[in-house]
């Protein structure tokens, strides 16, 4: 559910404290397919056009954040994927951890076109 530019989980609307932030997710055409990939969750989606990408990405993120909710992982899950907590704040991991992965080297070095998605979002606060 996208709401004036803030993607909001579904735990979020029962939820009066959350943490903010700023998500940011590629989307790359490769083989005739859309494809949406986030490299600080490690989650990715596709479309037949860059719309259905972009959509069907904000759907695979909240059922990743609804299954780590749900199974108590959600915290655990984001500091593997090298997330900065402090006290009142979520934050994903600078570019610059970012660039280590495989994943976005092969990206950023590849001849792919890709166009950088940025979204703000709430999360619950979690324990």
């Amino acid at each position: 559910m996208v709401e004036k530019g803030i993607f909001k989980t579904r735990a979020q609307d029962t939820c009066s404290t959350a943490y903010h932030f700023q998500l940011a997710f590629y989307v790359f055409q490769e083989n005739g397919t859309y494809v949406s990939y986030c490299p600080s969750l490690d989650i990715s989606s596709s479309g037949r056009d860059f719309r259905e990408a972009v959509e069907n990405f904000y759907k695979c993120f909240q059922l990743h954040i609804d299954c780590c909710m749900k199974a108590g992982t959600l915290h655990d899950d984001l500091l593997v994927h090298g997330w900065n907590f402090t006290k009142s704040n979520v934050a994903p991991p600078a570019f610059s951890v970012l660039m280590k992965k495989p994943e976005m080297k092969k990206l950023m070095n590849s001849d792919l076109c890709f166009e950088r998605v940025v979204t703000s979002v709430r999360l619950p606060l979690f324990a």
